[in-house]
C-alpha cells in the first residue's frame, strides 16, 4: 500500500535561509492562517527565505522571488497570503497581480483573493471592491489596492507598484510583461516581484530563461537579490516508482492524495504532461543551455554613448589554439558604481599577424600599457614584439585562469558587470562550455561544435587584470569593491 503520510521534501534547487537576517515570513504565515490555509511546511519554509529583511534598511531584502513548483502545490495561497500582507501594512500600497490573461486573472482575484478575505477574520480591513471593467481592484481601509493588469505592452505602465504577482508564467513567450512592470517598482524601496508557475514547455520561452538564471545561482552559490525555489525530480529518476512523486511534491499528505496522481499517470497516454505536471519535468531542450543564461546576460548591457568607462584601460589578448582567430579587449573603471567593471571587445583579427599595431594604436588613442594573455595559450608568441613596443605583458597562470573565469562568470551571473550589447561578445559566450578542472572550480572550453571564444576569454583576463592592477594604477582610495 502506499504510504501517503507528508514527507516535506526539500526542493530541489532553493535559496538557503540566511539566519544573519531577520524575515516576515512568519508574518505572511499567520495573515494565510486567517484566511483559512495554514501554510504547508514547504510554503512557510519558501516565505522565511524570500521575506528576509536587509537590516541596513527595514526593507524586503530579495527584490525578486521566484518559485517552481507543481501542480495543486499552493502558489495561489502563499500569493495570496503575500500580497495580503503587503495590503495590511503598507499604507496606499499598490499592487498588481496577473494570470494567463486578463479574463483568468479577473476569475482569480474574485475567487482565490476576494471572497477567501471576505469569509475571514480579515474582511474588517477590507474595502468596498472596484469591478468596473477595465479598472478591477481589490480595496483596502487603509488606501491600498490588489489591480489586474492584461499581458500587453504597456503593462504596469502608470502609478509605482510596491508589489507585483506574475502567475501562470509558463505561458509567456517574452519579458514584455515584467518589461512594462519593473520600472513601475524602482524608486520604491523594498518592492518585489514574484514570479510564480508551474513548469512549462518548449514555448515557456520567458519562464525558461528564469529557471536557467535561477538554478545557475543556486549551482555557482553566488549572493544575489533572487529568491529562487524549484521543486522537481533530478532528470533521472524513476517517474513510475512512487517513490520518486512522493520525493518531489511538498503538497502530498496535506491537500492531495498521493495514490490519486499515480492512478492518474496509470490512465493517461500523455506521460509527458503528467510528468510535467507533477514532477516538474521540462521537455527535452533543442540545444544545450548557454554557458550564462541570457536574461542574466543580458542585465549587464550598457549603452557606449554617454562614455561607460572613465580612466586607464587595461588590455587583453587571446589566441584561438589553431592561431587563426585573436581577440583584443579591455577593461576600465565603470562609471556606474554599483559595477564590479567594465569590459569591451575592441577586435577580432584573424590570425596574429597584425595584433601588435593593433595595440599600439589602441594605447595610443586610449592609453594603457598592461596587456594579460594566457600564460600557457598561443598567445605567447607575441610576448618580444609586445615588450618591444613598451606593453607589460601580464601572463595569467593556470590558477589564475581559474579564477578569472569562475569570477567573470559569478559577476556577469549576477548583473555586476559592464559591458555593450555586441554580437563578438554575445557570440563568443554563447559557444563557449563549463571544463570542470577540480570540483566546482572550470575554466572556459570550446563546445562541441569548436567555435571561436577568444573575445570571451579576452574580456575575461582584461577585467582579471583590471582587478589586479587598479590600485597600482588608480590607488587604493580610488578603485571600488
Amino acid at each position: 500500500m502506499l504510504d501517503t503520510a507528508p514527507r516535506n521534501p526539500p526542493p530541489l534547487y532553493g535559496t538557503k535561509r540566511n539566519y544573519s537576517r531577520g524575515t516576515r515570513g512568519g508574518q505572511v504565515g499567520k495573515i494565510m492562517k486567517a484566511m483559512g490555509n495554514t501554510p504547508m511546511p514547504w510554503q512557510q519554509e519558501a516565505l522565511d527565505v524570500a521575506c528576509e529583511i536587509d537590516s541596513r534598511t527595514g526593507d524586503y531584502w530579495y527584490d525578486t522571488v521566484i518559485i517552481v513548483v507543481l501542480r495543486r502545490a499552493g502558489k495561489t495561497t502563499i500569493s495570496r497570503g503575500k500580497l495580503t500582507h503587503r495590503a495590511l501594512l503598507t499604507q496606499d500600497a499598490r499592487m498588481i497581480y496577473t494570470a494567463q490573461n486578463r479574463l483568468k486573472a479577473l476569475k482569480r482575484l474574485k475567487d482565490d483573493y476576494y471572497l477567501p478575505l471576505k469569509r475571514s477574520p480579515l474582511e474588517m480591513f477590507l474595502n468596498k471592491p472596484r469591478w468596473r471593467g477595465g479598472e478591477e481592484a481589490l480595496r483596502f481601509i487603509n488606501g491600498a489596492e490588489l489591480a489586474i493588469d492584461a499581458v500587453k505592452r504597456e503593462s504596469g505602465h502608470g502609478d509605482a507598484n510596491h508589489e507585483a504577482h506574475i502567475d501562470e508564467a509558463y505561458v509567456h513567450r517574452d519579458s514584455m510583461l515584467e518589461d512594462g512592470v519593473q520600472p513601475t517598482m524602482i524608486t520604491i524601496m523594498g518592492s518585489q516581484m514574484w514570479i510564480l508557475s508551474a513548469a512549462g514547455d518548449t514555448t515557456s520561452t520567458y519562464l525558461r530563461d528564469k529557471v536557467d538564471i535561477g538554478r545557475a545561482l543556486i549551482e555557482a552559490e553566488v549572493e544575489s537579490r533572487t529568491c529562487y525555489i524549484e521543486y522537481s525530480a533530478p532528470t533521472d529518476a524513476d517517474p513510475e516508482d512512487p517513490e520518486t512523486l512522493l520525493g518531489t511534491h511538498p503538497a502530498l499528505g496535506y491537500t492531495i492524495p498521493a495514490d490519486r496522481v499515480m492512478s492518474q499517470r496509470a490512465n493517461t497516454t500523455d506521460k509527458t504532461g503528467w510528468e510535467r505536471a507533477w514532477l516538474g519535468w521540462w521537455p527535452a531542450a533543442k540545444g544545450p543551455p548557454k554557458l550564462i543564461p541570457e536574461g542574466a546576460w543580458k542585465k549587464n548591457f550598457v549603452s557606449t554613448d554617454e562614455g561607460p568607462w572613465t580612466g586607464v584601460p587595461f588590455w587583453s589578448i587571446d589566441v584561438s589554439p589553431e592561431r587563426d582567430y585573436a581577440s583584443i579587449a579591455m577593461a576600465g573603471r565603470p562609471v556606474d558604481s554599483k559595477a564590479n567593471a567594465y569590459v569591451e571587445v575592441f577586435d577580432r583579427l584573424e590570425g596574429t599577424r597584425n595584433v601588435v599595431s593593433e595595440m599600439r594604436m589602441l594605447r595610443d588613442e586610449l592609453g594603457g600599457k598592461f596587456v594579460a594573455i594566457d600564460g600557457s595559450g598561443s598567445a605567447l608568441s607575441l610576448v618580444q614584439e609586445l615588450e618591444n613596443e613598451g606593453f607589460e605583458v601580464i601572463k595569467v597562470s593556470g590558477a589564475n585562469r581559474v579564477a578569472a573565469c569562475g569570477d567573470f562568470y559569478d559577476k556577469a551571473l549576477v548583473g555586476d558587470l559592464r559591458f555593450p550589447d555586441d554580437p563578438l561578445l554575445n557570440d563568443s559566450m554563447g559557444n563557449a562550455v563549463k571544463r570542470i578542472v577540480a570540483d566546482k572550480a572550470f575554466v572556459f572550453a570550446r563546445g562541441r561544435e569548436l567555435k571561436d571564444i577568444t573575445a570571451m576569454y579576452a574580456a575575461t583576463f582584461a577585467r582579471w587584470l583590471y582587478i589586479e592592477k587598479r590600485e597600482e594604477v588608480y590607488g587604493a582610495d580610488q578603485t571600488i569593491l
